[in-house]
């Protein structure tokens, strides 16, 4: 069961401690060793993720491809294993390209169905271990599924689930890059306390160029016989776009 209500994820803090968060990058640092030794390509395109307090709006973690975004608090609840787990998250999500994918789609819906896809996979490639300390999304009926297959089967049956319940168990910030009204500037995602960042266009195009390129070299490091068959698919839709995206 649980040792973290809905309400607790959502916490964040106005002000961080300087223990708990050199805890939480401790404990981080070993988590991509951990992936480095045992996924390597999810723990070199983890490693190339920069660490970033995000305390003061995300409650979990987040990425927009360049940066780790983490909650210092929420770090320190998980077990190393799931914290290999939290990286593998989001670094699926960059590689699927789960941010520039939603077109027209009803945002929360399509949040929905990325987390489907993405525990899917850790949890059958034994990505690290399941997180336990909040619900997160897993319906084994979705493996194997593209995020649009199970958006469309969520969309069919809209009326027969929670919606509200679901969208509260999306275990990350899912950045689109808009930001949040009355964020400050740019939102530095370097310094902590700067609010959630926004990307114009072109930081979201470029931001693209590098994953795509990074998931090249990382899987050319890893080995075949090291990358999830997902993930073989999908590298393959790179110069074929629409071919094996989850």
């Amino acid at each position: 069961m649980s040792d973290t209500t809905l309400a607790d994820k959502s916490k964040v803090q106005t002000v961080t401690n300087p223990k708990t968060d050199a805890a939480a990058i401790d404990k981080l640092i070993t988590a991509r060793v951990g992936l480095l030794l045992k996924a390597p390509f999810f723990g070199n395109l983890a490693t190339r993720l920069k660490l970033t307090n995000a305390d003061a709006w995300c409650p979990t973690a987040a990425t927009e491809g360049r940066h780790f975004f983490y909650n210092s608090e929420f770090i320190n609840r998980l077990s190393l294993k799931e914290c290999e787990f939290l990286f593998g998250h989001e670094v699926l999500h960059v590689v699927y390209d789960h941010m520039g994918r939603r077109g027209d789609r009803e945002p929360r819906l399509w949040n929905i169905a990325d987390d489907y896809c993405v525990n899917s996979d850790l949890i059958e490639y034994r990505i690290g271990e399941k997180i336990t300390k909040v619900p997160i999304l897993y319906n084994n009926k979705y493996d194997g599924m593209s995020a649009e297959e199970v958006y469309d089967d969520l969309y069919k049956n809209a009326d027969k689930i929670d919606i509200s319940k679901l969208g509260d168990m999306i275990l990350d910030e899912h950045m689109d890059g808009e930001g949040e009204d009355g964020d400050e500037g740019e939102g530095d995602g370097d310094k902590p306390g700067n609010g959630r960042p926004r990307l114009t266009a072109e930081e979201k195009k470029a931001i693209r160029d590098e994953v795509k390129e990074a998931v090249l070299a990382a899987a050319q490091a890893a080995g075949a016989g090291n990358i999830p068959g997902n993930v073989q698919r999908m590298i393959g839709s790179l110069t074929a776009p629409q071919i094996g995206w989850r």
